[in-house]
């Protein structure tokens, strides 16, 4: 029965009787080289930016250690946890995971598994607040328009619709306001 990897070196011995002495004893050895074992890695899917980063999970091989994981791509995603089972969102884009599991006397380390998923764009929506009827009117006074945006964190720009051009206009800066 195999144990552990090593050398295993078997002893043959035979006992005499009143006709025969008793054979020598003869040695051989063989050895027992390492098991392997591989990585079973359930393929993350699909997320959007800003949804929770998946939990992830493998299985292993027999030799009882862990199967742990890395971010290959750190500017994307992250991993965290005890074994670097919780991946943490950085920025839209691909993210790529790395599974490895170490070996032991009886097992080599499983070979290396990555998995990649995709982090798609999160939509934003502008709230646009309009003027109140009958406020907005020619030679009275000038419009603000206001506007609240996404949580990408960039300005709400106002431009007129070309349709619109000869109706009304745009000035201002940062502090737009329609004429």
């Amino acid at each position: 029965t195999i144990v552990t990897a090593g050398t295993c070196t078997i002893a043959a011995n035979q006992i005499g009787n009143t006709n025969y002495s008793a054979a020598p004893e003869v040695t051989q050895s063989f050895t027992i080289g390492q098991a392997s074992q591989s990585i079973n890695f359930t393929d993350p899917s699909d997320i959007t930016f800003g949804a929770p980063g998946p939990m992830l999970s493998a299985m292993g091989g027999a030799s009882g250690n862990p199967v742990t994981f890395g971010s290959d791509t750190p500017s994307v995603c992250t991993t965290g946890g005890t074994n670097g089972e919780n991946v943490t969102i950085l920025t839209g884009g691909t993210c790529t995971i790395a599974a490895n599991q170490l070996g032991n006397t009886s097992y080599s380390a499983a070979p290396e598994v990555t998995q990649s998923f995709n982090i798609a764009q999160a939509s934003q929506t502008i709230s646009f607040t309009s003027p109140a009827p009958g406020a907005a009117t020619v030679g009275g006074p000038v419009y603000a328009p206001a506007a609240i945006g996404g949580a990408s964190g960039n300005p709400v720009v106002f431009t007129i619709d070309a349709s619109a051009s000869a109706i009304c206009s745009i000035s201002g800066g940062d502090d737009d306001r329609v004429a």
